[in-house]
């Protein structure tokens, strides 16, 4: 066999073969992208505003950000809700552990995040 036989045979060998998959990084493995339509943004903003209100009208009980237990369970709620309406993305979990500082969580986080989120038009 000629050396361009062998070329030509080694090529055609990795045109057959299967492709590389595609490195995807671990943030992106968990789920389908989600388009954020101006109705999920609307719906989105709705939770927020509600668990702003709620910790807000109720912040004897939520004061002591991650000391308290019904802090933690509102705000891990409120971010499993929000992620499952606008899919994965990082300003959710900086504001999760913003929501968990002593004080700061009387700052309405959750609605500021969901405002800055890009939407279709």
């Amino acid at each position: 066999m000629t050396p361009e036989e062998k070329r030509a045979v080694s090529g055609a060998r990795a045109a057959l073969s299967p492709a590389a998959p595609e490195k995807v990084p671990p943030w992106r493995r968990l789920g389908p992208p989600v388009t954020l339509t101006r109705r999920r943004k609307i719906l989105a903003l709705a939770v927020a505003a509600a668990s702003d209100a709620v910790q807000l009208i109720f912040s004897p009980a939520f004061g002591e950000g991650a000391g308290s237990p019904l802090d933690v369970a509102l705000d891990v709620v409120t971010a499993g809700v929000i992620l499952v309406i606008v899919g994965f993305q990082w300003r959710l979990a900086i504001a999760l552990a913003a929501e968990l500082v002593p004080g700061v969580d009387l700052f309405p986080t959750w609605t500021a995040v969901v405002l800055s989120l890009p939407s279709e038009r």
